[in-house]
């Protein structure tokens, strides 16, 4: 019997546990906080990943209900970007914050702000944007998620490897079976 290679969506998970003393206290601004209100959740063949991903979050954590996404002000597709990722949170019933960053030091103060003014429980990164993703940025955003004890869901395997607690990541595997004699 000969079987056909089969195709299968699959969800990269890594955890890994990491000890540190809380981040200080100190001021933020609102300037670039915005809510993320929007119509109730759709199926698009492209946000399908992003829903993954917080129905992954939603299994981590049930207690979620805010979702803190940092972004890249101006970045391509930025509109269709958010509104997808706000019916992925809504399909988990919870509220998307965007905190908006032009540049890697930004990415403190929208943290901050998201945790502490919005009182988000989940940071999430969605896109290797080149700045989110630069290192100290990445470094910052890991270490404070993990002091503050909230999930931080990130879009790829390097976070990971940077000490991420999640990165969950929409891959195609092929696995083929030879034949049987």
């Amino acid at each position: 019997m000969r079987m056909r290679s089969l195709g299968f969506l699959s969800l990269l998970v890594a955890f890994v546990a990491m000890g540190t003393a809380p981040a200080p206290a100190g001021p933020s601004s609102t300037a670039d906080i915005n809510p993320a209100d929007g119509p109730p959740p759709t199926t698009a063949s492209q946000s399908a990943g992003l829903v993954q991903q917080m129905f992954f979050l939603n299994k981590m954590r049930p207690d979620v209900e805010r979702v803190g996404l940092i972004w890249k002000k101006g970045a391509a597709n930025q509109e269709k970007m958010i509104e997808r990722a706000n019916r992925a949170v809504a399909a988990i019933q919870g509220k998307l914050y965007v905190g908006y960053v032009e540049d890697k030091s930004g990415v403190a103060e929208q943290f901050r702000v998201l945790t502490r003014k919005h009182d988000v429980q989940a940071i999430w990164v969605i896109e290797n944007d080149g700045i989110v993703n630069a290192s100290a940025p990445r470094k910052y955003l890991i270490k404070n998620t993990i002091k503050k004890g909230i999930p931080l869901v990130a879009p790829s395997r390097d976070w990971v490897d940077a000490g991420a607690p999640v990165a969950i990541a929409k891959s195609r595997a092929i696995a083929s079976v030879g034949e049987d004699i």
